[in-house]
């Protein structure tokens, strides 16, 4: 492995020559700046992996460095040396980025168990990157497995069953259609599985947050009914919409936030009692776009609210476990919203219906 890197950013030369003198013996590569500019300066040409900072510098002090640091590199760990250590003045200095500090005078072993400190902070840093990006790589790959090894057979088999059905194989007794169309129910909810963990595994907030852009919620709204209507009508469940026509746009990335809301008016249809209704308004709250999604379905136990968006969670009633589903919907929403910096919140009462409210941000 290469050899630490680490800047000293001092006004005073001594200081500055001490501290490189201890460092070099330890192996280190050591950087001299006698001020906040050139020491900032050095770091946009050559990220260092820690930078000792003094406190009081005449031209830019080192509240400002570490402040500038951070917006440069987060990842570079800043110590403060400082002669005017005090517990205000090292809460100060953590506020800005700072991970540790450093009193004046200071001795060679002082110096190096804080410096040591900071390093290993810099080294389970990169380690904690790294196992990130090969958890976010092995997911990657597992989705592309799970796409192309799983759903395609799975789709294949489905379409046999339904040849099956027709009957374009020969005509199928009694018992022998009643169990193929129990096979296709049960790879219907499979394959709703694999596409509802494909949807979870593919929402990332990153690339939602580059793809948002101002628009008008109607738009959204009638995208996410557009695909609903059939299923609504075949249960007798009438919906209705209130979009003020002055509401402000939102910031969204169209794809998902209509997925998110297709997700909670789909939910308000098949959890829906056989005739019964869907309100689905719009309103500005506390700085808020606020979609409301009520419906006079089963509800839900008190109880059982503060689980409702964990993945894989499925109500215990007996209304809605006689229902398919994946477990994974609410869970969906919720990552969705999170995602564009919304949230959601549910408000429910057993036998009179549920509201889902989304909350999105203004363009």
């Amino acid at each position: 492995m290469d050899p630490p890197k680490i800047l000293v950013i001092d006004d005073e030369e001594i200081a500055r020559i001490s501290c490189e003198r201890v460092l070099k013996r330890e192996g280190i590569r050591v950087t001299l700046a006698s001020g906040g500019r050139e020491g900032l300066d050095v770091l946009m040409r050559d990220p260092h992996d820690l930078v000792l900072v003094d406190l009081k510098m005449p031209e830019m002090d080192g509240m400002e460095v570490t402040r500038r640091i951070r917006a440069l590199d987060p990842n570079i760990v800043a110590i403060i040396i400082t002669g005017y250590a005090t517990i205000e003045s090292a809460v100060a200095v953590m506020k800005e980025g700072a991970y540790d500090y450093l009193p004046k005078p200071f001795t060679p072993d002082e110096l190096l168990i804080v410096v040591r400190r900071g390093l290993e902070k810099r080294r389970l840093d990169r380690e904690s990157r790294a196992l990130r990006e090969e958890k976010e790589a092995m997911e990657r790959n597992f989705i592309t497995m799970v796409t192309h090894q799983l759903r395609s057979p799975l789709a294949a088999i489905y379409q046999y069953l339904e040849v099956l059905l027709s009957d374009l194989g020969g005509e199928l007794g009694e018992m022998q259609r009643e169990m193929i169309e129990r096979a296709r129910e049960r790879l219907e909810g499979l394959l709703e599985l694999i596409n509802d963990w494909l949807d979870m595994s593919r929402i990332r907030a990153g690339e939602i947050v580059d793809r948002l852009r101002a628009v008008a919620l109607r738009t959204c709204v009638d995208a996410a009914l557009a695909g609903l209507e059939l299923s609504a009508r075949e249960r007798g469940v009438s919906v209705s919409t209130a979009i003020p026509p002055d509401l402000p746009e939102v910031m969204v990335d169209p794809e998902s936030f209509r997925e998110a809301l297709s997700n909670v008016i789909s939910n308000a249809v098949k959890y829906n009692r056989e005739g019964g209704r869907i309100w689905i308004r719009a309103m500005e709250r506390d700085g808020w776009v606020v979609v409301e999604v009520e419906d006079t379905g089963y509800g839900i136990r008190e109880a059982e609210i503060p689980f409702i968006f964990e993945q894989f969670y499925r109500s215990k009633a007996s209304e809605i476990r006689r229902q398919q589903g994946t477990g994974l919907g609410l869970s969906i929403i919720r990552k969705i919203l999170q995602a564009h910096g919304g949230k959601v919140e549910v408000r429910s009462e057993l036998g009179k219906g549920t509201t889902f409210s989304l909350f999105i941000n203004k363009a």
